[in-house]
């Protein structure tokens, strides 16, 4: 077997791992949406796609970790944001619901 096939198999094992994060991520953000905001489905789906469009990687792991109620994660992700990206933050999460709330 060739050396590089094992390391093909394993980026390809992370590539899905990482998928199936996501779409967990997914999934609790519009979960916590449809209790915590009580939007619609579409309200949701336009607070997610906002997510993705607005949202960095810290910012996104921050956010999660904040619906989540990981003490922990939260804490640690905001330690890795800047203040201007805390601003966006807390600007996002002020804007967001106003402006999907009727989709």
């Amino acid at each position: 077997m060739s050396p590089r096939i094992p390391m093909i198999l394993s980026a390809t094992a992370m590539t899905l791992f990482a998928a199936e994060v996501a779409m967990a991520d997914d999934a609790a953000i519009l979960a916590s949406c449809k209790t915590d905001l009580q939007l619609s489905d579409s309200g949701c789906a336009c607070v997610l796609d906002k997510v993705h469009s607005t949202l960095n990687d810290k910012q996104l792991a921050f956010f999660v970790a904040a619906i989540k109620k990981d003490t922990a994660t939260q804490q640690k992700a905001q330690m890795a944001l800047s203040g201007e990206e805390m601003m966006e933050m807390a600007n996002f999460m002020t804007m967001t619901p106003q402006q999907c709330q009727n989709q």
